[in-house]
């Protein structure tokens, strides 16, 4: 129907949280703790604004600045949660029952991003490493948009959100799971759902009205692009940093 590639994902157990070796870490990150998920299929890219489009045709991704992230191959953002909902309903509808598609929970995108790794990004502790692995806020960045907090220390040639797909995956094969856009999940946010979560399959479903993003974006600094970031978003809000990426079932 939209032409998203999906990776296997098979379920595992880790610790959500990089424990006190994450420096950066916040206090809603904590505390750290065993998850187990079952298997899923993840999207391998964010999804993109073509894709988008052919649920809602006018859709708009807008400028940053008078530099375009309308491209087909950027990922679509001024995207609220129930626009990513009704998208993924959608698509669902789309395949009569063969699958089921949707937001990952926030376990689920975690398990993901790090890949079996426990540093603090899936590449490794060192933020300046990011740029052969994730659009940031780098070099090209801070020049060419002017931003006055703490980059990169390296160029990955974006001023703002890149084509899905032009840097390294992660070990699971998964692109852009850190940098280029947030990403909505499932969850409800509540600054203490680490305490909350049930060891298998959590998911915060109540608590607050507040959705949560995951993976940081191509505007902030390096402590805002870590696999355990928490942040989050009013579910009607829409922004040029905030994006998606779906989950699908059998």
């Amino acid at each position: 129907i939209t032409g998203m590639e999906f990776l296997w994902i098979a379920g595992g157990t880790f610790q959500m949280d990089c424990g006190k070796s994450d420096t950066e870490r916040g206090d809603d990150e904590r505390p750290a703790h065993r998850v187990t998920v079952d298997g899923f299929w993840m999207g391998k890219y964010e999804v993109t604004n073509a894709q988008y489009r052919k649920f809602k045709r006018d859709h708009d991704s807008k400028d940053y600045e008078g530099r375009s992230l309308n491209g087909d191959d950027q990922p679509a953002v001024y995207v609220s949660w129930d626009d990513a909902d009704a998208f993924a309903e959608w698509l669902t509808n789309q395949h009569n029952g063969k699958y089921t598609f949707r937001l990952p929970t926030e376990a689920e995108w975690e398990y993901a991003a790090r890949a079996g790794t426990t540093t603090s990004r899936y590449w490794g502790d060192d933020p300046d490493d990011a740029c052969a692995y994730a659009n940031v806020h780098d070099q090209t960045s801070k020049r060419v948009n002017k931003l006055d907090w703490t980059e990169h220390k390296c160029d990955d040639q974006y001023a703002v959100t890149a084509p899905v797909g032009q840097f390294r995956p992660n070990k699971f094969g998964l692109d852009d799971m850190l940098g280029n856009v947030w990403e909505w999940c499932q969850d409800i946010y509540v600054s203490d759902a680490y305490a909350q979560h049930q060891p298998r399959n959590p998911l915060v479903s109540s608590g607050g009205s507040y959705r949560v993003l995951r993976g940081g974006s191509w505007f902030h600094p390096p402590g805002d692009v870590r696999s355990a970031v928490r942040d989050n978003s009013a579910r009607s809000d829409r922004d040029f940093l905030i994006g998606l990426r779906l989950l699908r079932t059998k």
